[in-house]
């Protein structure tokens, strides 16, 4: 096992967010694709709303990849690369507080003793319960630190989404809207926008982590 080689416990949480973030965009990128776009699409007035298939067809019959499948992943590559501080960051961070939490703040954070005593019997889980603020938190600061070391591959990724909308034959590079992303604002430019994406990434952290761990209780799980 690779976590047999791999003695660093941060090191492997690390990956182990990587990892699942690879696998999970792989699988939902083209899908990805299809909601950028049509967030993007705006109808006129009183026109309705492009639908999933016809916008599916739109990407298809664009003339940037000899192959239709290929302009379902512009930018793939680059939310490879960018998913990688993404979901590594926020396991790794969310791991090392909820391990603050259960040791050097037990006292504040985690259950009273005689919540879980009267459950200790019929489980086998060793981590002691945390209170629902200190779960909240955990995953609230893990979404927090993810999105700011990753929003810059996310803003170049999305500009090249939306890249086909424009120019449906170009095919225009990361490397192309980063330097025009430069050259207009600077480093600032590539976090425009980024405190609207705490607005979501912060409470949708939260409640997935603290769903995560609840369930992980519910099913007798470390």
């Amino acid at each position: 096992m690779l976590g047999q080689h791999i003695r660093d416990q941060h090191l492997r949480n690390f990956l182990a967010g990587s990892l699942c973030g690879i696998i999970s965009v792989s699988v939902s990128y083209p899908l990805d694709m299809i909601r950028v776009r049509m967030a993007y699409i705006t109808p006129e007035s009183g026109a309705r709303a492009e639908r999933v298939r016809v916008v599916a067809r739109m990407i298809y019959q664009e003339q940037a990849h000899r192959f239709g499948l290929f302009n379902f992943f512009r930018g793939f590559p680059l939310s490879l690369v960018g998913i990688i501080p993404y979901a590594g960051v926020s396991f790794l961070t969310h791991e090392y507080l909820t391990s603050l939490a259960r040791g050097r703040f037990a006292a504040v954070a985690a259950m009273p003793a005689d919540a879980q005593q009267a459950q200790v019997h019929r489980r086998r889980r060793k981590k002691p319960e945390l209170r629902a603020w200190a779960e909240l938190t955990a995953g609230g600061l893990s979404g927090l630190f993810a999105q700011t070391a990753s929003y810059p591959f996310e803003l170049v990724r999305r500009r090249m989404q939306i890249a086909g909308a424009h120019s449906p034959s170009a095919r225009v590079s990361a490397v192309q809207i980063a330097r025009s992303v430069w050259e207009q604002a600077g480093v600032r430019g590539f976090f425009v926008g980024l405190t609207i994406g705490y607005v979501k990434i912060v409470p949708m952290f939260a409640v997935s982590f603290y769903t995560y761990e609840k369930l992980k209780a519910l099913f007798d799980l470390d």
